[in-house]
């Protein structure tokens, strides 16, 4: 496809990802909007992913394949961003797939309303077996409209609150960004754990005009036996320290400290946080001793970003009040027990554990 005729670049890191790869790229080879480029990034794949990438290149003049030496996912992302040609950039990961229409729903909506950036729900498809699984699905809030549109930073930065509840600001591929916008801005993947977040946050920063659909495309697969979540994370707390300490700044920068239900919002997400990084203890994996486990957990609650993000904390269900008990008495020893508690839940019956995170 000539440069000129490419409207969106399709930006897909894979590794390792042979199961799952066929259908991924036949999603964004079948979109009804035909006017875009495909850039995979091959990171150093040990399977059988190249052969798969490259035998598609074969058939389709849209598709652009990058071989390089394991860099990560952030590297593979920023080497296609500076590739890539086309007016608006969309990220997609390689075991994941997308609907028909997502391409052609998101780019009419973004070129009608000039924004440069566009938000849309997803699906969450979490699979316990190769048939039993659950979708979930996550909508932005978008008033009474389908459609929800800002062109002012103000009015964006006071109800973003919402949408980060809604979980909306947290992945880069249920979204549609300007192309210009994001190289102008030198905007890129950072290397560190997790780097979608600190990505969108970016993004986000300065943005003037941004519209939020609440229609899903995206569907994100999530295999629990390999999920990231069941995983022990051994600097987990560092890095939940991290991305608060990015979310803070976030807020500073947009000059509202001072606003009670972004407040609320940044210190409930850091509280469950607190909770995740004491569950994360229990992890099977974990060779903490009981008394090296006590002494992080000690070290979790005594800190100035724990001691007031419980006081402005406002947990929604009855079940999270009761988390937030232990944590509120800052007993150390029936955190530990809590922390116990839900990771046996976790354990043994994931599909119950899924079903409450997802809608705390």
């Amino acid at each position: 496809m000539q440069n000129n005729n490419v409207k969106i670049s399709v930006i897909m890191p894979v590794y390792n990802v042979a199961n799952y790869l066929d259908k991924a790229i036949r999603s964004v080879l079948d979109q009804t909007f035909t006017e875009f480029e495909l850039i995979i990034v091959n990171d150093g794949s040990t399977d059988a992913t190249k052969n798969i990438c490259e035998k598609f290149t074969e058939s389709d003049d849209r598709i652009k394949l990058i071989n390089q030496e394991n860099a990560g996912a952030h590297r593979a992302r920023n080497v296609a961003i500076d590739l890539s040609v086309g007016e608006y950039i969309c990220f997609f990961d390689g075991d994941d797939y997308i609907d028909k229409d997502m391409l052609s729903d998101l780019y009419s909506l973004i070129t009608k309303y000039q924004c440069d950036l566009a938000i849309s729900g997803f699906n969450i498809n979490t699979y316990y077996n190769d048939s039993d699984y659950v979708v979930y699905k996550y909508t932005p809030v978008v008033g009474t409209d389908d459609v929800m549109v800002f062109h002012n930073k103000t009015d964006f930065r006071k109800s973003a609150y919402l949408n980060f509840d809604k979980n909306m600001f947290y992945p880069p591929w249920n979204k549609l960004f300007s192309s210009s916008y994001i190289k102008n801005n030198k905007i890129y993947f950072p290397i560190t754990y997790r780097d979608d977040f600190p990505f969108v946050l970016e993004v986000i920063k300065d943005i003037e005009n941004v519209l939020f659909t609440k229609n899903t495309y995206y569907n994100f697969i999530r295999k629990r036996a390999d999920s990231e979540t069941q995983k022990y994370v051994a600097n987990l707390y560092e890095k939940r320290e991290e991305e608060h300490s990015k979310l803070l700044n976030l807020y500073e920068h947009w000059g509202l400290t001072d606003d009670i239900n972004s407040i609320e919002m940044i210190s409930r997400r850091y509280i469950d946080r607190i909770i995740e990084c004491i569950v994360n203890l229990f992890n099977k994996n974990c060779t903490l001793s009981k008394t090296e486990k006590i002494d992080c957990i000690k070290k979790y609650i005594e800190t100035d970003n724990f001691n007031s993000s419980i006081k402005y904390a406002k947990p929604k269900k009855l079940y999270l009040k009761l988390m937030y008990l232990p944590l509120q008495m800052k007993s150390t020893q029936i955190c530990y027990l809590m922390g116990k508690f839900i990771n046996f839940i976790k354990t043994k019956n994931i599909k119950i554990f899924s079903s409450l995170k997802t809608y705390r």
